[in-house]
């Protein structure tokens, strides 16, 4: 039976909820004007810009896209040369298809990222923690949320390149998100949080409001992100809003001092 057959209940490999929100996607994109095989080739560009597919991510076989989508194997193969001409995918010969290297895709293709100086090479972004909680702690996010007892907490430690480290925390108060405290972690590491609650939970991001200030970072936060304690960095505070404007999440982090440029993309 094919590793990537649809499942629901919630101990989903990140493999299914991938191919779930491929199937949602290309039934979205089907509306639209165009052949198939331009169709699930934009449907497989939203699969990597919203962060469902990560560079060097293996992609099912040209089998196994027939398994789950309405296409012949000869539109599937159709769309995968679209992407691997213009080098967002490389094939390799009895290795399978892969998203190609963060250096190759283009800026519009990735939802976070940066640039070192003198290099348009967008820098490799690895997640070294993850955790799901509840916390009972009050904050701005309180007066976004809404007063809680408890609010969910997905908080991540990233590696920029290298170069430095950033922490990142998202809070949500929405009673239907609590299913993310019974996810298995494997299944979220690599997974952007706003694809996630857009086409598994239907809560798309229409609008977010950004906030930056200088912070001296605590002993605690200094020794994560490896500055010396006291160090001064920047603060981020995202306000992320959904369908009639409610609010969605709050997402709070923190970079150190470096030399790169932080790109932010629209809202799509």
């Amino acid at each position: 039976m094919s590793s990537f057959k649809m499942k629901t209940d919630l101990d989903d490999s990140a493999t299914d909820f991938r191919t779930e929100a491929l199937v949602r996607i290309y039934r979205e994109t089907s509306i639209e004007v165009g052949s198939k095989r331009t169709k699930l080739y934009r449907a497989m560009l939203k699969m990597i810009e919203n962060g469902f597919w990560n560079p060097g991510d293996r992609l099912p076989t040209d089998i196994e896209f027939t398994n789950f989508l309405p296409l012949s194997l000869a539109t599937v193969q159709a769309a995968l040369k679209m992407l691997a001409e213009q080098k967002i995918i490389v094939r390799k010969k009895r290795q399978g298809t892969f998203v190609a290297s963060e250096e190759n895709l283009s800026r519009e293709l990735v939802f976070f990222c940066f640039v070192e100086p003198g290099s348009t090479a967008l820098m490799l972004v690895d997640e070294l923690n993850l955790s799901v909680a509840e916390t009972a702690n009050r904050g701005p996010w309180t007066d976004f949320l809404g007063e809680r007892n408890r609010y969910i907490l997905v908080t991540r430690t990233l590696d920029v390149g290298g170069k430095f480290k950033i922490r990142s925390e998202y809070y949500f108060s929405n009673p239907r998100l609590r299913v993310l405290l019974d996810f298995p972690l494997e299944s979220l590491r690599g997974i952007a949080l706003r694809p996630l609650l857009h086409f598994r939970f239907g809560m798309p991001t229409t609008s977010v409001e950004w906030q930056s200030s200088f912070e001296r970072f605590d002993k605690g936060l200094a020794h994560e992100l490896g500055v010396p304690a006291g160090q001064t960095g920047l603060r981020y505070d995202v306000r992320l809003r959904t369908i009639a404007e409610e609010p969605l999440a709050f997402h709070r982090f923190w970079v150190p001092p470096n030399k790169c440029t932080m790109l932010i993309p629209p809202i799509r």
